[in-house]
């Protein structure tokens, strides 16, 4: 399995989304200054010296939820909040040696001769699973793994 040297593809923000939160509308970018005040608070609480790149809102299970999208140096960070400012989901990039061993033999069996495009580290309530891109056999797939190495559902 080959790494990509860089770890944040174009249209992440897009694409993990739909994969790390479940049943979602469509995601509309917004200004952030419409996000709630709430959530912009907690988020530069969380992340004092991350840099806000974009915002988004969408429904998810009925629900309205912001996105908020980030670097802080070479790591993009995108953490979903609940409209109260109550995190969803942190998601963050990380480059492949930082992955659990078990994880990365998984992935390299389950997907041999795949180009990892990006691994994210995925933080929802109190579990830390992993989720990559990876161009594998023609297609774009995301897996998500626990960090046992076991594949579950994102």
């Amino acid at each position: 399995m080959k790494p990509a040297g860089y770890y944040l593809a174009p249209g992440a923000f897009v694409l993990v989304l739909a994969g790390a939160t479940g049943a979602s509308a469509a995601e509309q970018p917004i200004a952030c200054k419409k996000v709630p005040l709430v959530v912009r608070d907690m988020f530069h609480k969380d992340f004092p010296v991350a840099k806000v790149k974009a915002c988004a809102r969408e429904v998810e299970n009925g629900e309205l939820v912001f996105e908020i999208a980030s670097v802080e140096g070479a790591m993009t960070r995108d953490v979903l909040y609940h409209k109260d400012g109550k995190v969803i989901v942190v998601e963050e990039s990380i480059p492949m040696e930082a992955v659990p061993q078990s994880v990365r033999a998984a992935v390299d069996t389950k997907f041999a001769g795949g180009k990892i495009k990006l691994a994210e580290k995925l933080m929802r309530d109190g579990k830390v699973s992993y989720e990559f891109q990876i161009s594998y056999k023609g297609k774009n797939v995301q897996p998500v793994f626990d960090p046992d190495g076991k594949e579950v559902k994102g």
